[in-house]
Parts: C-alpha cells; sequence; structure tokens
C-alpha cells in the first residue's frame, strides 16, 4: 500500500546536542500509528520537524512520495499540539473551524460545507455558535482536531492529545480518533499514556535517545514497550490496551 509519510535518515541537533539520528520510517495511507518513548527521546521535535517547524540538519520527508517541501507541508500535515487552546483564534466553534479554509482562498459554500462536515465528524455541532473558552477540555481537542480537518490534510500529528484532560474527555478524544481511523484518515500520535488508546491502532513506533527503536504492528510488538520504560497494565493482552469498553 502507499505511503503517505516517508521519512529517510532524519536528523536534528539544537545548540549541538543531538536530537534525532537519522530516523527513517514510513506511515501508510489509513495507518492509525502512535510514536512512544521516554521524556526526551525526541518524539515532539520529530513531530514539528515533519511539519516543517524545524528544520533538518539532514534526511528527506516525502509526503504521498513526494519530496516536501513548505507549501506541500502546509497543505498535507496538520499538528494539533499538546496545548489546544494555543490553536484556537476565533470566538466561536464554528468561526474557529472556519479559519483555515479561509485562509486557503476557498469561497464561502465551500468553506461553510467543511465546517459543517467537520463539526459533525467531531460530535461538536450543538456547539457550533460556543465560545470555545466554554468548552471542556475534551471539546476544545476536539475543536482543534475539527479545525484541522477542515483543511482536509493527508496526514494528522497529535502531540499528547490527553495531556491534562478529565477520564471523559479522554474518552472523548480516543472515540474521537478511533472514527478518524475508520473514516480513512491517517493519523500519528505521540504519546506516553499508550495504555489509553493502544489497542486501536495498527502501528507502533517507539524512539530512545533520538533514534527509531521499534517499529511494526502494534498487536506484534507492544510486549516491547515495557523495555522501554512505557507503562502497561499488568498481564494485559492487546485487547484489554484502551480505555474504551462495550
Amino acid at each position: 500500500m502507499e505511503n503517505a509519510l516517508q521519512l529517510v535518515d532524519v536528523s536534528l541537533s539544537i545548540d549541538g546536542k543531538t536530537i534525532l539520528d537519522d530516523i527513517s520510517l514510513s506511515l501508510r495511507k489509513g495507518a492509525f500509528a502512535v510514536l512512544c518513548g521516554r521524556n526526551g527521546a525526541g518524539k515532539s521535535q520529530l513531530l514539528r520537524c515533519i511539519k516543517g517547524l524545524r528544520k533538518l540538519d539532514g534526511g528527506h520527508i516525502l509526503i504521498n512520495g513526494t519530496e516536501a517541501d513548505e507549501k506541500l507541508r502546509m497543505k498535507s500535515i496538520a499538528l494539533v499540539f499538546q496545548n489546544a487552546d494555543a490553536q484556537i483564534v476565533s470566538q466561536s466553534v464554528e468561526k474557529d473551524i472556519a479559519f483555515g479554509p479561509e485562509n486557503m482562498g476557498l469561497a464561502k459554500e465551500e468553506v461553510e460545507h467543511r465546517v459543517q462536515c467537520a463539526l459533525s465528524l467531531m460530535g461538536l455541532e450543538g456547539k457550533a455558535k460556543q465560545r470555545p473558552q466554554t468548552l471542556s477540555g475534551g471539546e476544545l481537542r476536539k475543536c482543534a482536531i475539527a479545525g484541522i480537518l477542515a483543511m482536509e490534510p493527508d496526514v494528522i500529528l497529535l502531540d499528547e492529545p490527553f495531556a491534562n484532560l478529565d477520564y471523559p474527555s479522554v474518552l472523548a478524544v480516543i472515540r474521537a480518533l478511533v472514527t478518524l481511523h475508520e473514516r480513512g484518515y491517517t493519523i500519528l500520535v505521540v504519546s506516553h499514556e499508550v495504555e489509553k488508546f493502544l489497542a486501536h491502532t495498527d502501528t507502533l513506533f517507539v524512539m530512545e535517545g533520538g533514534k527509531l527503536k521499534v517499529s511494526g504492528a502494534s498487536s506484534d510488538l507492544f510486549y516491547l514497550l515495557a523495555d522501554y520504560g512505557i507503562y502497561l497494565p499488568r498481564n494485559a493482552s492487546f485487547e484489554d490496551i484502551t480505555w474504551l469498553r462495550p
């Protein structure tokens, strides 16, 4: 199957310190992948490199087989930051979701169509007129996701999407990600809380010390996570690693 995203020998140093050391990985179209590892492994910086917020020291990033320049990254790669508040720029949910498509120069009718689709996909129809500041933590993160969905990216990156959320909000975000996966979106989540949702993913990456240590099917490799300091419930099967229950 064709790759939505491919990294080849990606390297990055900051102030003389190696952050990413020849990272190579592939993410097929429609994959739901998790990238985990200890604090300081380089996970968040890798997402910023993919998005183009950090300039690489070396290597290549390809999107749908094409070398990624700034324009292609802006169009095809969406990044939801850990602090969703930082991505909220408007005074209502629907206006915030419309912000990206409007800045793409789309016609008013197309913007409205995309906003309604994103609201529906994220289950925020009843919140369209509401001020983002009045949303719960989970709703706010879903609003940030809806805003990037309206720009129709090829790959969605999320950095610690469950951070600082209460239990109901975590469940809401997991359900949203599962829905996006079912709709065929390509998703890469950086998280150290894999016990919440790993069973819904199909691809696993583990980083340590700026290097990629584990890469493959989540169901085949999840037992290796303990070797890299990743918490899992004791004696859990792969199917147990989720907070979503029937």
